[in-house]
Order: structure tokens, then sequence, then C-alpha cells
């Protein structure tokens, strides 16, 4: 046999040695550049070309295995439960690897449900000869959602019980089944024209799951004392820390260019939404948009800092911002965002500014679990004091809040004008939390996809106040001027200030009142979301391949 790779061979399935090289293959498969999704939100804006999903200028996937359509990890997969089921004698040995491969597999099966929804469902490695399974049509969502929670079920039971960050545990396929049961559960609950039964189900496995993990006591939420710098710290360590982080890709197995997505010029702009900011609570815990009687729309840059939760200072750029590795104050750089919010959670130190970073992607930790428990209990209208400070009022004593939510929440016009799918103040302050906590982490395009708010992927999306055009402005509040906004068909002055940023807007930029108002990075006129978009397409060649498959509804229509 080859002596520089795995063998193929019965004597592997019999070996513990042999078996954990064959698993370690798995982890490959752990996406970290999915921290990176919530561009594809409304937590972020950028100019240029943004996402397809935002303008619904969207391009058929043509190949066969593109636009996501791709097997070849599922096939790896089954060959090794197969294998494990007709080789491998110990059975604890077994039980111990088949709970490793389907944890993958529930993983890989609920991101294909999550793109496509009806998939085919294979539980055994495919054959050439195997034609009947090979041009099979896609079986119903339903059945491959039961077969996932079942391969979940599977891995809590047999996976080994200590904690890990980089290798999955019982701890981590019940963190994992809360985030999936969850999704599933609010998608047929809010989709409604899906027609998809047994809702209730899934959320109650997502609270039921998130419950048995919280009461392990095996986890809890890093917290040194230090509310102003404490939740930045967990996303900048080299080594994420244990007490929170459930699962992360290793630093050594990175490659991640996560800085320069908000420090370089040429990666899209990206900076954080007017939207996000507004969500972020005062300091003693009011609602932001109530404090001010709901006039938010034109509070300077260097007020809607003041007196606000401190992960606000921990996630973007603000007045008084001293960037990790260098001791100088710095305020938002225009060239590098366009909304003149811009971020800084897990953004390092100048020297990645080019490359790839040495620390942990955090891909699942505690404070989600907390949230998951926290919606699905007020979704099921079961939520109470004891779970408000539990869950929320936990993650926001971390971040310096000082007085506690109290049962029954009150929510605000803000989130009543924005969401449409419920008017329950619980559900919507849950759900508040869950995007201030999780910003920038990736998770907030599948909260609206599940929660049917597809038209917030449509609505203009907006940055700092800007009081006047050709006028100059002091960001920080430090008595000198930052800033000059010139239209996009003026020259900027002669003169220049030193260490004034002059932003020319572009054809796609403008202010919101036409004059003065927020920053618009991106003003195009944008079609309404419809509901076959929270789906994606099969890609062409394998309908072309494969006359069973069936194209889903509304992509006909793009060429």
């Amino acid at each position: 046999y080859p002596e520089t790779q795995v063998a193929e061979s019965p004597a592997l399935f019999k070996n513990e040695a042999s078996l954990k090289t064959f698993t370690d293959g798995f982890y490959n498969n752990l996406d970290f550049n999915a921290i990176k999704d919530d561009k594809n939100s409304d937590n972020m804006e950028h100019i240029t070309t943004p996402p397809a999903i935002r303008t619904s200028n969207y391009t058929m996937p043509t190949a066969l295995g593109s636009g996501g359509w791709s097997w070849s990890e599922l096939r790896n997969l089954n060959y090794f439960i197969q294998n494990v089921n007709l080789h491998t004698e110990d059975v604890a040995l077994k039980n111990r690897n088949l709970a490793v491969a389907k944890f993958f597999r529930a993983w890989f099966y609920f991101k294909k449900v999550r793109a496509f929804g009806d998939v085919p469902w294979y539980s055994e490695p495919l054959k050439t000869s195997d034609e009947e399974l090979l041009y099979k049509g896609r079986d119903p969502r339903t059945l491959v959602m039961d077969s996932v929670m079942q391969d979940l079920d599977f891995a809590i039971a047999n996976l080994v019980d200590v904690p890990s960050k980089n290798r999955v545990s019982k701890w981590t396929a019940l963190a994992l089944k809360s985030r999936i049961a969850l999704f599933e559960g609010t998608f047929r609950k809010y989709h409604t024209e899906a027609k998809l039964p047994d809702a209730e189900k899934f959320i109650i496995a997502a609270k039921d799951a998130a419950k048995t993990l919280i009461d392990s006591k095996k986890y809890n939420l890093y917290n040194t004392g230090k509310a102003e710098s404490d939740y930045a710290t967990m996303f900048q360590l080299a080594a994420s820390p244990t007490t929170e982080v459930i699962l992360a890709r290793s630093s050594s197995q990175n490659f991640i260019y996560y800085t320069p997505e908000f420090t370089s010029t040429s990666n899209g702009n990206y900076g954080a939404t007017h939207s996000l900011i507004s969500d972020y609570a005062k300091i003693d815990g009011s609602s932001y948009y109530k404090s001010n009687n709901g006039n938010i729309d034109q509070i300077s840059y260097f007020d809607e800092f003041q007196n606000r939760d401190l992960r606000l200072k921990q996630s973007v750029v603000f007045p008084g911002y001293i960037r990790i590795g260098t001791s100088n104050i710095a305020v938002n750089d225009f060239a590098e965002n366009r909304t003149g919010y811009q971020v800084t959670k897990r953004v390092g130190a100048p020297i990645e500014d080019q490359g790839s970073d040495n620390r942990d992607a955090i891909l699942i930790r505690y404070a989600e679990v907390l949230l998951n428990y926290a919606e699905a209990r007020a979704i099921l209208g079961e939520l109470n004091q004891a779970d408000l400070d539990l869950t929320v009022n936990a993650l926001r004593s971390r971040a310096g809040i000082t007085q506690k939510l109290t049962f029954p929440l009150q929510t605000d016009k803000l989130q009543l004008d924005r969401y449409k799918r419920t008017t329950d103040a619980n559900v919507l302050e849950i759900c508040r939390e869950r995007r201030v906590e999780l910003a920038f982490e990736g998770l907030r395009k599948d909260d609206l996809l599940r929660w049917n708010e597809g038209h917030l992927f449509r609505i203009e999306y907006t940055g700092i106040y800007i009081p006047a055009f050709n006028q100059l402005i002091d960001l920080d509040n430090d008595g000198k001027p930052d800033l000059y906004v010139i239209k996009s068909s003026d020259n900027a002055p002669a003169n220049k200030v030193p260490g004034v940023q002059y932003f020319k807007l572009s054809a796609v930029n403008a202010l919101s009142n036409g004059e003065t108002g927020r920053l618009m990075p991106y003003k195009n006129p944008k079609k309404p979301f419809e509901s076959w978009e929270y789906l994606n397409p099969i890609p062409i060649e394998e309908l072309t391949l494969n006359k069973n498959l069936k194209q889903n509804e509304g992509w006909e229509q793009i060429k």
C-alpha cells in the first residue's frame, strides 16, 4: 500500500490511529471563510458591485458541481461510514468514529438544504454502476432534515464528552443541533408558502439541545471583568478562549484573509450600516431609538457613540479609536469603506493588511447557544425572567450595560417597522440582541433567510450623517477637521487642509436627503425581493445530465 497516504483497506478501519487520520481530514471541510458572510446581509454595505442578493443581478451557474451543487465531501463521509460499519470490530471505537462522520454529514446536508431546499439523500457511497441512484431526483426536505437530526442525535450520544474547540465533541454536536434545528423550525414557521410541517418540533429540538449544553456548565462567557475590552479581546487572541468557544478552525490551519476585507482599498470597501448601529442599546440598557424619541437620522457620528453598549466601540471605529498594533488615534478611512462605520471586530494589526492572520476562526461560541435558547423560548411563548437572566442579560452585563431587561420585553417602532414576520416584542428584542452580539460573525444572512425577512436585502443601506457637502467635518470632536465630502459633479478645493480626508462621491453614492443626510454607498434602484430567491439554482449542466432533477421555481427566468 502507498506509504504517503492512508491505505484503503479493511485494516485501516480496525486501527484507531488510521481511523483518526481519516477523520482528521473531515475538519478540512470547516469553512472558516463563513465568518465573512455578513457582507451578504443588512449589517454591511459596499460600493462597486454589491452581492447579487442585494441587486438581483444573478448569474446562473452552468458547470457540473458549480453553485454549491458539489457532492465529493459526502462521498468521502459515506465511504468512511460504510467501511467503519463493515470492518471496525470494537463497538465503542466504531460508534465514536461513526459519530464524527455523522456530525460532518449532518452539517453538510444542512448547508445543502439551506441552499437548495429538496436535495437527494444518500447514506452510502455511490458506484458508477448505481445508475438508478445516480440519476434519481431530489428527496423531500422533510426526509432530509429528519435524517440530519438522526445523524446529530447519534453524534450527541456517541462523541466524546470532553470539550475541545478544535475537535468535535458531544457539546459541539449539541451546539450545532441548536443552530440547525432553530434554522429549520423558524424557516418552516415563517415561510408558510412552503407548507412544511413540524415547525414547532424543530424549535423545541433547538431549545432542548441548547438547554442541555447550558445545564452541563461546560462553557461560560469569556469575561475577565473588563467590559470595555473583553468582547473584542476574544476575537484577537491567537488561541481563542475555551471558556466560550465551542468550535474554531485552529490558527495553525487558517489561511484566512480577514483583516484586508476591512482595511484594503480593493476588497469592496465594506462598512457597517446605520441599521446595525441603531440596534445597539444605550449603556443604561434603554433603547437608543426611544431615548432619541425616534429622531436618529440626523445624529452626528460623534454623538452616536456616546453612552452606548460597549460592544459598539469594540466592533467599529469610534471617536478616539486606536487600532491594535498602533499608538495613534485614527478615524474612519473612507478609502477603505464607504459607510463611515469601519469594522474593527477581529480586524488585526497593520501587519495583516495584505495577508492572512494567525488567530483561530471562531465558528460556534456559547453566546450563540444562549441566543438560540432564548429565541426558541420566545417563539414558543415560554420566555420568562429566568431565561432573560441566563441569556441576554448575561451578554449585556459583559458589554457594560447597567440595567437588566425585564419580562415581558418592550420593543420600539424601529423594530416593528423593520420586521414583517411578527409583532411579538419578546421575539423581536431577543433577535435584536442576536444581531448585536453576533455581528460580523457570518450568521445574519441566515437569520434573514429563515425569518422570511428577505426585503431587508433590498432596502437602502446608509452610513454616517453628513450635515452638508463641501464643509469641514470634525468626526471625533477633537477640534480638528477630519472629513470633507464632495459631490460627484464637483472638484476638490484647491487649498486642502492637512489631515482632512477629501471624500468625493461616485456616481452610485449619494446623501439620503440630497444635499444632506446619511451616506448612501449604493443608491441604485433595487427590485423587490421575491420568494423564489430564498433558494439557490441548480446548475444547468446538472439538469441536462439528470432529467429527474427539476430547477427551483423562479430561476428559469435567469439567463
